[in-house]
């Protein structure tokens, strides 16, 4: 019996190495985009404060993406007591555009990312946000401009 259920065991080995040795898989890292930081800072920063980092949105550390604000949640800094500047600090600032940057994986195209939809009006073909919050009611809107150029500039 042991002889058996070894040799079985033998035959699946050498079948799966047979299998795996014809395959080629493409297990390599593919970055996150890159749009460029200066822009997100000086464009897309003011938008966020504005738009989306209030406490009741991403402005606390019970969503998926969490975002400082200089008016809201600050990073390490408030939680220390350490005085807090009139602006974000470059760890905040970096957060930021790191927890943005990382929603364009697999993007390809600005007009159709997940992150520009999610804050267009879903009668304009965005995506539903929760509890119904448009942060965007036209694709003229200069704000959606400034965030679909970011995004595209990474692609």
């Amino acid at each position: 019996m042991w002889m058996g259920r070894q040799r079985h065991c033998s035959l699946l080995l050498g079948a799966a190495t047979v299998f795996v040795s014809g395959c080629e898989l493409d297990n390599s890292y593919r970055p996150y985009p890159e749009p460029g930081f200066d822009t997100y800072v000086v464009s897309v920063q003011p938008i966020v404060s504005e738009s989306c980092a209030s406490l009741g949105c991403h402005g606390t550390y019970d969503r998926r993406l969490t975002l400082f604000a200089e008016d809201y949640l600050r990073g390490e800094a408030a939680v220390t007591g350490t005085p807090l500047e009139d602006r974000l600090t470059e760890a905040e600032l970096a957060w930021n555009y790191d927890g943005m940057r990382m929603r364009l994986a697999d993007e390809v195209d600005a007009d159709t990312s997940f992150l520009l939809l999610k804050c267009l009006d879903p009668e304009l073909g965005g995506i539903r946000h929760a509890e119904d919050e448009v942060v965007f009611d036209s694709v003229d809107d200069p704000d959606y401009r400034a965030l679909r150029d970011w995004i595209e500039e990474g692609l």
